[in-house]
């Protein structure tokens, strides 16, 4: 076996992590959820987190008051900027047990429709609470009724962040850019009213994805799973994420559904970690709500639950957890944009498509430059296919290297006609482990990781 010379060693230390945004060629379903993920923005969830926390001037979001009327505004304006997204609506509901004349005084849940292009009828829910609450705050007079109109509730991970992490999705899922194309419809919808009323007010919480779950069936709709989003953002130390489910009759079912969010992250790099099935059992979100009328429902968060994490080495106790405290600049924004991340692979791998996958439709007006995809599927055992594009006849290497250099294995070397090529590698005679494999073609040289798993 030859050595790698010094320059590609220096090149294998780099984790190229996805591959550019690119709208001419057509992709492989893979190709195309990692370039959406690579599109994810830390500057348009920073700006969301901040807008969320100001309210339109209030800094709260609290139910009943102007700024949570603010912030609905503000995320359907947000939305209806998307052009790709099929509807953008207001779901109005009303909280009958509060305390007149709160009891009249109508909610709203956000909802943004993409529709799929084969089975419409059948959908996903994704969705963030967008109100507020600063009811930890050890201050007595929050339940007498003082001060719960003017306290400052800015909610920037509980759960700004979510709202965030939701309009990204929704964002980027829906551009027409990308050849993606959902063959199920996904709502993208931020639920009004998720926490506690104020006890002056009137009690329970939850009541916008009530509304929404109940109304769901009674029309017998067929809701394929229902995701939570909520508060992602506070870690200080490390990119750390938690799958919770509703311990009832719909609990193994949304173990395969967060199970389908475990295997993302492996495949497709978001890098997080997470807890593993059969799932931690929480119904403090809205998630439960779903899962009570019998659909397939999880909650993604920061820990399980927030405010513990005695028995969880990777997550400290959330100190400002519904406090006045939670503000922007304590938000973990790279653990909010690869939960994010992670939404948009689970989901679109789950239901996606893209216009075509034949190799045959591509040609060299089609393919306008050198790039080198991920591995799918990744990790494997004991083969994964390659893709890589050339747009003109050039000699073409490929080769797979441990990290230490050493070359075990090569695809291609010698002459590649343009275009789009797919190579199998066989890693039965491999151990388990991280490899690199490296493309170099037309003066260029590209490199990439996958994981053999025995």
């Amino acid at each position: 076996m030859r050595l790698v010379p010094i320059c590609l060693l220096f090149c294998l230390t780099v984790f190229v992590l996805f591959p550019i945004k690119r709208a001419n060629a057509q992709q492989s379903l893979e190709d195309v959820i990692f370039d959406m993920i690579a599109d994810v923005s830390v500057e348009n969830i920073l700006e969301h987190i901040q807008t969320l926390e100001d309210a339109g001037g209030t800094r709260s979001r609290i139910t009943f008051t102007a700024g949570k009327d603010s912030a609905a505004v503000y995320i359907k304006d947000v939305l209806d900027s998307f052009p790709g997204l099929t509807s953008v609506e207001y779901d109005t509901f009303y909280i009958p047990n509060a305390v007149a004349p709160y009891n009249t005084r109508p909610q709203v849940n956000v909802i943004a429709t993409l529709e799929g292009t084969v089975h419409p009828d059948e959908y996903y829910v994704i969705g963030s609470h967008f109100d507020s609450t600063a009811d930890r705050d050890g201050n007595a007079t929050w339940n007498s009724g003082h001060n719960w109109r003017t306290i400052e509730a800015p909610g920037a991970n509980d759960n700004g962040s979510g709202v965030a992490a939701l309009l990204e999705m929704a964002r980027i899922m829906s551009d027409p850019s990308f050849p993606f194309q959902p063959e199920r419809t996904i709502k993208f919808v931020a639920f009004g009213a998720e926490e506690r009323l104020p006890a002056p007010v009137g009690v329970g919480n939850h009541f916008g994805s009530i509304h929404m779950a109940r109304q769901a069936r009674m029309r017998n709709d067929h809701i394929i799973g229902m995701v939570s989003v909520d508060m992602i953002g506070f870690n200080e130390n490390y990119n750390y994420t938690a799958i919770v489910k509703v311990n009832n009759e719909m609990a193994s079912a949304s173990v395969l559904l967060g199970a389908k969010y475990v295997e993302a992250n492996r495949n497709f790099f978001t890098q997080l970690i997470m807890n593993n099935a059969p799932f931690a059992n929480g119904v403090y979100s809205d998630h439960q709500s779903f899962a009570d009328e019998g659909y397939p429902s999880i909650l993604v968060i920061e820990n399980a639950p927030p405010w513990s994490g005695d028995n969880n080495i990777y997550y400290r106790a959330n100190p400002y957890y519904h406090k006045q405290s939670d503000v922007y600049q304590r938000v973990n924004l790279e653990l909010v944009k690869r939960v994010t991340q992670l939404n948009i692979a689970a989901l679109s791998t789950d239901v996606g498509t893209v216009t075509s996958i034949d190799e045959g439709r591509y040609n060299d007006q089609q393919v306008m430059a050198y790039e080198l995809h991920q591995n799918y599927p990744n990790p494997f055992n004991p083969t994964t296919s390659i893709r890589f594009e050339v747009p003109q006849t050039t000699e073409v290497r490929l080769e797979v290297f441990d990290l230490l250099g050493r070359q075990v294995g090569t695809l291609v070397n010698g002459m590649v006609e343009a275009g789009v090529h797919t190579r199998v590698f066989d890693a039965r005679d491999l151990q388990s482990g991280v490899y690199v494999y490296v493309l170099r073609a037309g003066g260029q040289q590209f490199s990439r990781k996958f994981t053999v798993v025995k």
